[in-house]
């Protein structure tokens, strides 16, 4: 977890330290455990990557409850040529597992055998849980600062919806506390793709003219400062750098969709304060947002390198053209730089915005803030 207490949302070390608990018991073998579905199985064309994680929500919240092991079933998203041996159709493709390893291998094995079932060693998710929040750490939510401003006006309660909220943020973070090293070797590539070339004059401008030698530079081997110390700094990326996600497309279904111009009133507004912000992390799946982005002079748009929508294309077939690999690697690639940036201009009834506030919220960024266009969707109520 990074930053102080008061920069997390209330409890986040503590939380954070017993889930992990509660999913690395001492002895597996007489551990109980609840079966993770994926809800996309039940809603392959209607339900994205943020929508699932909001689900395991609910999941992990009945496992801790009842003092179980919550472990996944086969994650359809992992399911492609990428994800090889045991990652292979598994989250733990693109993050840690969400349990140890030994856990992992008694539950599956375990629910091969109808009588674990019967003995009740292992359980699905039951739907009549809902969404309850465990109480395990009293009512956290209750001390959360306002961070989120939508029309200039702080939202107190997030739609009366704080309790989940804080608990959304909780599980996501928990669950994508450490990208696998497939995920970081696609976060590598973006990276270079997006801000090598800056990287690179930043480089040979330090250098007079004529003294660079990329033999020397390739062999130089660390010293303890760098290894120890200045490692924890991570990959350079252009900073103060925001994160602006826009959600076009079919979402007008559950909520009002803002044109661009709409996030970067936004973005000057929050220019205006920080006025030595310019770059931009951009996340949209809509190409007309992009070719917009090339209007604004003086802002510098980074992004990923992937085919986007023209036109109004419902998102399940938008998917589906880029197919599976493609889509789930852009996805989280995606979540994850967007989680990194310094500040954020979103959509908070897109529900891929909520996972970025959540990610967000629980790595040292909750007092950034977040500025957003619309409220949330009925969905995430």
């Amino acid at each position: 977890i990074l930053g102080g207490d008061e920069e997390n949302l209330p409890l986040t070390r503590l939380v954070q330290h017993d889930l992990w608990l509660n999913q690395h018991p001492k002895d597996c073998s007489n551990a109980r455990f609840l079966m993770a579905d994926w809800f996309s199985e039940k809603a392959p064309n209607s339900i994205g990557v943020g929508s699932e994680l909001v689900y395991l929500s609910a999941m992990f919240s009945m496992a801790v409850m009842q003092k179980r092991v919550l472990v996944t079933k086969a994650y359809h998203g992992a399911n492609h040529s990428g994800c090889l041996g045991f990652d292979h159709t598994r989250l733990s493709c693109y993050f840690v597992p969400e349990a140890s390893s030994e856990c992992i291998a008694r539950a599956l094995e375990l629910s091969s055998r109808k009588e674990s079932w019967d003995q009740g060693l292992l359980i699905d998710f039951d739907y009549n849980h809902g969404w309850f929040v465990p109480r395990l750490w009293g009512e956290p939510w209750k001390r959360i600062q306002p961070s989120v401003e939508l029309n200039g006006i702080f939202m107190q309660d997030v739609n009366g919806n704080n309790e989940r909220r804080w608990w959304r943020a909780q599980v996501f973070r928990y669950l994508m506390r450490f990208p696998s090293e497939y995920l970081c070797n696609l976060l590598n590539v973006a990276r270079n793709e997006a801000f090598g070339e800056a990287a690179a004059r930043l480089i040979l401008k330090n250098y007079p003219q004529g003294n660079w030698n990329s033999n020397n530079h390739s062999s130089h081997s660390e010293s303890p400062m760098e290894a120890n110390v200045w490692s924890s700094y991570g990959p350079w990326i252009p900073r103060p750098l925001v994160s602006i996600h826009v959600r076009q497309g079919d979402k007008n279904i559950d909520m009002k969709v803002h044109p661009f111009k709409d996030y970067m009133k936004l973005a000057t507004r929050l220019r205006k304060k920080f006025p030595h912000i310019t770059g931009v992390w951009l996340s949209t799946e809509m190409q007309s947002v992009i070719d917009e982005s090339k209007e604004y002079e003086g802002w510098n748009f980074f992004f990923t390198d992937i085919k986007r929508q023209v036109g109004a294309t419902r998102m399940a077939e938008y998917m589906a053209s880029l197919g599976k690999r493609k889509n789930f690697e852009n996805s989280y690639v995606n979540l994850l730089m967007a989680a990194d940036c310094d500040f954020f201009v979103g959509v908070l009834g897109s529900t891929w915005s909520y996972a970025i506030d959540c990610l967000r919220m629980t790595s040292g960024k909750v007092k950034a803030g977040f500025l957003t266009v619309n409220p949330v969707n009925m969905f995430l109520r």
